[in-house]
């Protein structure tokens, strides 16, 4: 077995382990953004129980009306100053997006681990960042899909790579090259399992499990934006192909005929 081999094994070995366990978790990250992903994996969850869970993490709490009263995501022309208004305004979809933004705001921070860890941390952030934006406008404009779905699908489709630079720094002798070969090879897989473990929907879970499928037809999904370079989306992407119709002769240069709602989209979510 090569070395590449054995570190896809520890880590395969690693998920299969959590998932018997039923704590598959995303580690370090922060206490509250785990209990809010779990709270809404209950369809008895209410607003006041999120209430409850953001106001445990003040900064997390300011960070969702912030956003609720930005000028890309605000529903109303009031301002927003109460959580749960902003809650049940924004709906549970965006709580989570804002939360998982937050946690890995913190984590491309975390002075434990290593330059290189450290460094992909922050290039699976600004990956996240990108996705999301650029698949929230182009379901808004485009598509009868949920924006604020696309929106936390595309956030969430760098959650497999995020789990395994996350748990390579508890082990032993494994390269970074390693590292990314097994990222390369299991990202998808591995993030399927983790939202399948949120109990987030199939449709999400599928999108992120063959991102890198870009000749796959998937119904609604918007997340296979992904593979593509900012500034030109390229014709075999299939959520592309389901969005001529709307964009016409556009669908070349969309990314950058929308450029500013996407850096502003990306802007809200990162300040």
């Amino acid at each position: 077995m090569s070395n590449v081999q054995a570190v896809a094994f520890g880590f395969v070995e690693r998920l299969a382990q959590d998932l018997r366990d039923e704590r598959l978790e995303l580690p370090a990250f922060p206490e509250a953004v785990l209990r809010i992903q779990q709270a809404l994996q209950s369809a008895d969850t209410d607003t006041a129980d999120i209430v409850r869970i953001l106001s445990s993490e003040p900064a997390l709490a300011a960070r969702l009306l912030r956003i609720a009263n930005s000028a890309e995501f605000r529903r109303a022309d009031t301002e927003i100053t109460d959580l749960r208004k902003a809650i049940s305004r924004m709906g549970f979809n965006m709580v989570r997006t804002v939360a998982v933004a937050f946690a890995m705001r913190q984590l491309r921070r975390k002075e434990s681990y290593g330059p290189e860890a450290q460094a992909e941390l922050e290039k699976i952030w600004k990956s996240s960042l990108q996705v999301a934006a650029i698949c929230f406008v182009l379901a808004k404009h485009f598509t009868r899909l949920s924006a604020d779905q696309a929106l936390l699908t595309g956030l969430l489709h760098v959650l497999g790579r995020l789990y395994i630079v996350m748990r390579a720094q508890e082990m032993k002798d494994v390269s970074d090259e390693d590292i990314r070969s097994v990222a390369s090879s299991w990202h998808g897989t591995i993030g399927k399992a983790i939202l399948e473990s949120w109990g987030l929907p199939e449709s999400l879970q599928h999108a992120v499990e063959h991102q890198d499928e870009v000749g796959l037809q998937l119904t609604g999904d918007v997340t296979l934006l992904s593979g593509a370079p900012a500034g030109a989306v390229p014709p075999p992407c299939p959520a592309l192909t389901r969005l001529q119709r709307g964009a016409g002769d556009k669908t070349l240069t969309v990314v950058d005929d929308y450029a500013d709602e996407i850096k502003r989209v990306q802007s809200s979510l990162s300040e």
